[in-house]
This record gives C-alpha cells, structure tokens and sequence, in this order.
C-alpha cells in the first residue's frame, strides 16, 4: 500500500479517496479470488468485490484497525457469494451439498489464508529487483535456469545470483508472513 498501513484505516474512516483506492488496488484482486472459490463464474465474482467495497464507500463504515477492515471485506464477500448460491438454488428448485460446505467456518478460514498469503507473496515478489522478480516469476512459469538465461539473455550464473539474494529475501519475510497468516487466521476464527 502506497500509505502507511497504520494510517489506511484512519484515513479510509475520514473518507479519504486516496485511502479508498489504496485499500481498493491492494484487495480488490484477492476478494475476486477469494469468491471465486465459491462462485466460478469471475464475473459474478467480480461484482460481488465491486459491490463490497462501494458498501464501504457508500455506507461511510468505520473500521477500528486493519484486521477489522480485513475480515469485514472476507466476511461480506463471503455472505454475498453464499446469497447467490442459495438465489442459483432456489431459481433450480433444490439444495446443493457443495453449498452446505461453502457455508463452514473450516471453508472460510482456509480460503482466507490461502488468499491473504497469495496477496502478501504478490507483494513481496513485487518489492525485488526488477530483474529477481522477472527471474523468479519464468522459474515459477516452469522455465529451467539455462531457459531464463537464454530469454532474458544474461549468464546462467547470473540467474543463479539473482535467485540466490531473492531467496535470501523472501525466506527472511517468510519467517514474519507465516506469523502473521496464523495471527491473520486466529483473528478470523474468533
């Protein structure tokens, strides 16, 4: 987020636009993401994202902290996704069993973390070296060292050194993301 994360929520409850869109560039992609485990269509997946955050702007909801802002946004997308299977239901004149598990705490909790931890490794990604982060996103394409090598035409030992400070990297951020995924996970299971 491009302001101070302390200061997002403070900012976002006065009804400052430049905290809306921060928050709104920073979730959006995720909430998608996230409803889509529940609806596969992404297009209805994308206006239940954009419907959560125009509550948020229209409504004037004030959160206390980010983690309130962050479980508001999983908990509403959530609720909304679950009002359109049982809509999806209703019209078919049955009850799905899939939808009985979407409606779980345990459903919830998982997807949540593996949308907040794919979020927070985006982000981490996107805090390398311009050429780390094209490195590790081919390796994560499936390329071999020599194919990146021979792509982005440098030396093989350079792609080695690349990926070898950009573990050095992430592996210290991972340490505080995965506390902070089990912070993230308790909080929402309260």
């Amino acid at each position: 987020m491009g302001i101070k994360e302390v200061d997002i929520v403070l900012q976002l409850n006065d009804g400052d636009k430049k905290a809306f869109k921060c928050v709104f560039d920073s979730y959006y992609k995720t909430i998608c993401l996230f409803v889509q485990k529940y609806i596969s269509d992404s297009d209805y997946a994308e206006d239940i994202a954009q419907d959560v955050f125009i509550t948020i702007w229209e409504k004037k909801l004030q959160f206390e902290n980010l983690n309130a802002l962050r479980s508001y946004l999983y908990r509403t997308a959530r609720n909304k996704a679950i009002n359109v299977l049982e809509h999806e239901n209703v019209k078919k004149g049955y009850q799905s069993n899939a939808q009985t598990e979407y409606e779980t705490d345990d459903f919830f909790n998982q997807n949540f973390v593996q949308q907040e931890t794919q979020r927070l490794l985006l982000k981490m990604l996107d805090s390398l070296s311009p050429r780390a982060r094209e490195i590790l996103y081919l390796q994560l394409e499936g390329f071999k060292n020599q194919e990146i090598a021979d792509q982005l035409n440098i030396s093989v030992y350079t792609v080695k050194n690349h990926k070898a400070v950009a573990y050095r990297f992430l592996k210290e951020k991972l340490k505080n993301l995965i506390f902070l995924i089990l912070l993230i996970g308790d909080f929402i299971s309260m």
